[in-house]
């Protein structure tokens, strides 16, 4: 990966998910953030804060402005198949979001012995969608694998892996890629 994608890849995961922490960027697709870190810190892209969670790096107005700049152009080089695919798999996306969402408010209410089945069965019928994820924007491409390894935490008991904002658990990945999903698809407009 060159530092260009380093770069980008990192931008992009700051525009979307707001504030990470360093150990949070491999699930990005950025193994090694430590040097780029640095380099958009030095460049006034991205910015510092020492929180009681630690370090954690957010996007400056120019970082914001890069990061934009970047899915912008990538846009421009669609053509009109590739932008249709976009919405189509946002559409698809979203045909599921209130499964999830209704899944996530019982178990949050105390519905946890069955979880980690329906999450699966949510998981299977969802599928279709995630692969059209895949498909559609290079982007997206770490989201069903992530969502995949939520699950494989909840099935083995780790419940914190079904809503908890402070990890990769299922419920917070579904709400980066939808959140990935709008920011794209939103800026593909004219």
């Amino acid at each position: 990966m060159s530092i260009h994608e380093v770069d980008g890849g990192i931008l992009h995961a700051l525009r979307v998910a707001g504030w990470l922490g360093a150990e949070r960027f491999p699930a990005w697709g950025v193994a090694e953030p430590e040097d780029a870190l640095t380099r958009l810190v030095e460049a006034g892209r991205v910015r510092l804060v020492r929180s009681p969670r630690g370090e954690m790096y957010g996007l400056t107005p120019e970082g914001t402005e890069a990061a934009t700049s970047a899915v912008a152009a990538w846009l421009a080089g669609l053509d009109p198949a590739g932008s249709a695919a976009l919405g189509a798999a946002l559409a698809g996306f979203e045909a599921h979001d209130g499964a999830l969402k209704h899944l996530v408010t019982r178990y949050q209410a105390g519905a946890r012995d069955t979880v980690g089945q329906d999450l699966r069965d949510f998981h299977e019928q969802a599928r279709g969608a995630l692969d059209a994820v895949v498909s559609a924007a290079p982007l997206w491409a770490s989201y069903p694998e992530r969502l995949e390894n939520a699950l494989l935490q909840v099935e083995k008991g780790e419940l914190d892996h079904v809503a908890s904002p402070l990890l990769e658990s299922y419920h917070t990945v579904w709400h980066l890629a939808h959140r990935d999903m709008r920011l794209v698809c939103e800026a593909r407009r004219p």
